[in-house]
């Protein structure tokens, strides 16, 4: 329809119940019609459809009708019962007419203008009408009587509304028993729990968490439960969070954040005596462009350092971190430097260049299968590499350097984790040796997301289609979120100012592993996907160098508490420095001649719980 007919025609019907809102207050108060009845239709139809026009009524859909166009329509209304007496004044002075008779007008061109409109809406959204399609439907129960719960059952009520809502379930006791828009709030969420029967008979096979406030501890036990009945689970989007220029579509049920899968509340850690440590201080990162690079550059940005040192061997990767960051702060206070750490000479020309006070070393090669295949490179990067920058740290009065190392280190199987544990042997003697340089060094598991992990992996593969690929049904992992780890590397830097005993290695508690079988169809159930119905899952085997079960701490490491419940220390066996430093001379010297099985008998002396793989063909 065209606009100017629509609004033509919208004006008609306005002006139509403006006369018969008059009208019938007249004869609601007198029992007889006005004397002058086209008088009073003129009147009353112009005064309504100037005051729409003025309030802006006519901009308003009528599809979209809420309480916020009722307020609009009273106000409009109020002002054309206003000029519409003192047109009467004007032409009648009101004789015989009563003062009410307006007062009963205004109530009734109200009822019938907003009326009009919200009945308007029920019809089009079909929300009087049954759901006659409820076989074809997902039947789900709700977690949580909010504002978006609402606004799903809503939606469900519409024709095409994927979801059938059984129930709803909430922990405030004043909604038990009650209704929202005809659905029951059954119980507590304690109650999901033991409603095996119910959800069998009422083909439940979805629950949705529509509560905001849901801890986490509640997130885990339901990803438990439907992980064991079977059925899957998703959480719906924050009102806050909607876009409203989006329509109603964008309120559908998404998966929960992948911090969520961690089964514990992520750990926070107390900061504020950090930003006193970094405020106006140079600091190098390297590794910059990568998951926990990134990240620490974020945080770091925000705690006032003099500059903001990045370097990265990826071309792409640093320019994606330094427009990140320039996009926080000055581009005066951010460098951008194209480093490999293997190279010493380019190291020296960034060390005199910058002189950082605080060196975050995130560069290394991490990925188990490339390492296995490429172990020369594993042992320049992550052996030798470090070495480089730590030297260089200590030429140049570096105050502090921390290295970021991992679980693989732990009895290694792999040249990533052999090679790791040998930069951890360096670094922990290197500390315990005179100098201005502290060293640090923090072991993290997997950390959740990160480029190349597990997650993205099974996530690229959900959204192919399938199917999954799990290396081993009893293979577990540590995992940790990134900003777990970020903060674990920003404290242990800290700590590093009052620390007693060096060569010790800050641990995050990270409670009990995570089997990936599980995982993988955790994120299957919560993507809407029953495994092994709608998405097969593959069991392709252990990859070279792979464990079944990673550890945290080596069974000679002695296990040391804090005074924070979350971080650990790992008390290693104590090497002679000279000893150590000599031995890595030779395994450089035998990378450089490019001898690799000499290098790997040098890597295995260093570490001796080294244990090769023996499908590694490499070796």
């Amino acid at each position: 329809m065209h606009p100017i007919v629509r609004l033509f025609l919208i004006c008609n019907i306005d002006g139509i119940l403006s006369i018969i809102a008059f009208f019938g207050a007249y004869w609601l108060r007198l029992e007889i019609f006005p004397a002058t009845p086209i008088v009073s239709t003129i009147i009353v139809f112009s005064c309504t459809i100037f005051s729409f026009i003025l309030f802006g009524v006519y901009k308003r859909i009528w599809r979209y009708s809420s309480t916020d166009d009722l307020l609009i329509i009273t106000k409009a209304t109020l002002i054309s019962v206003i000029l519409a007496a003192f047109a009467f004044f004007l032409t009648t002075r009101l004789e015989n007419m009563p003062r009410s008779t307006m007062l009963i007008y205004f109530i009734l061109l109200t009822i019938l203008s907003g009326g009009s409109r919200i009945t308007y809406r029920l019809i089009r959204d079909k929300t009087l009408a049954p759901i006659n399609n409820i076989n074809e439907r997902i039947n789900v129960l709700l977690i949580g009587a909010s504002d978006e719960a609402e606004a799903l059952i809503r939606s469900s009520h519409k024709p095409d509304g994927p979801y059938h809502i059984i129930g709803i379930f909430d922990n405030d006791k004043s909604k038990l028993g009650r209704k929202i828009r005809g659905v029951d709030v059954i119980g507590s969420i304690e109650k999901v729990y033991e409603t095996n029967s119910f959800i069998k008979e009422k083909k439940i096979t979805k629950i949705i968490i529509a509560d905001k406030n849901i801890t986490r501890k509640d997130i885990g036990l339901l990803l438990k439960y439907v992980d064991k009945i079977g059925i899957s689970l998703a959480r719906l989007p924050k009102i806050s969070e909607l876009n409203k220029a989006i329509d109603s579509k964008s309120n559908e049920a998404r998966p929960i954040n992948i911090e969520d899968l961690l089964g514990r509340s992520e750990t926070r850690f107390d900061k504020n005596n950090l930003e006193e440590f970094i405020n106006n201080k140079i600091i190098l990162i390297t590794g910059a462009g990568g998951t926990i690079g990134s990240e620490l550059a974020n945080q770091i940005s925000d705690m006032g350092p003099k500059k903001i040192v990045l370097s990265d061997y990826s071309e792409f990767a640093l320019w994606n971190i330094t427009d990140k960051i320039s996009a926080k702060i000055d581009n005066e206070n951010i460098s951008s430097v194209l480093l490999d750490v293997r190279d010493k000479h380019e190291i020296d020309k960034t060390f005199k260049k910058y002189k950082p006070d605080i060196i975050l070393h995130a560069a290394a090669l991490k990925h188990v299968p490339i390492c296995e295949d490429h172990p020369s490179d594993a042992m320049r990067t992550n052996v030798i590499g470090t070495k480089n920058i730590s030297e260089k740290a200590i030429k140049y009065r570096t105050k502090t350097m921390v290295l970021i190392s991992t679980d693989k280190a732990v009895d290694p199987t792999n040249f990533m984790g052999a090679s790791k544990r040998a930069a951890e042997i360096y670094i922990q003697n290197l500390d315990r040796e005179k100098s201005y340089t502290d060293f640090v060094t923090v072991r993290f598991g997997n950390v959740l997301g990160s480029t190349g992990s597990v997650i993205p992996l099974f996530q690229n593969q959900i959204s192919r289609g399938g199917p999954l690929k799990v290396t081993h049904k009893e293979a577990t992992r540590f995992f940790m979120s990134v900003k777990e780890a970020v903060e674990l590397v920003l404290i242990s830097l800290n700590s590093s100012i009052n620390k007693k005993e060096k060569g010790d290695i800050n641990v995050l508690e990270m409670g009990e592993p995570m089997k990936i079988d599980n995982l993988a169809k955790q994120l299957a159930r919560l993507s809407g996907l029953t495994p092994g119905k709608d998405i097969k899952i593959n069991y392709t085997g252990l990859r070279v160098g792979e464990k079944l079960h990673e550890k945290l701490f080596h069974k000679e490491e002695i296990k040391i508490t804090t005074s924070h419940p979350d971080i650990l220390i790992a008390k290693s066996r104590q090497l002679n420095f000279s000893n150590v430093n000599k031995t890595l001379l030779t395994l450089e010297d035998f990378l450089v001649k490019n001898n690799e099985k000499e290098a790997i008998k040098i890597l295995k002396n260093l570490v001796p719980e080294f244990s090769i793989d023996p499908k590694n063909s490499v070796y």
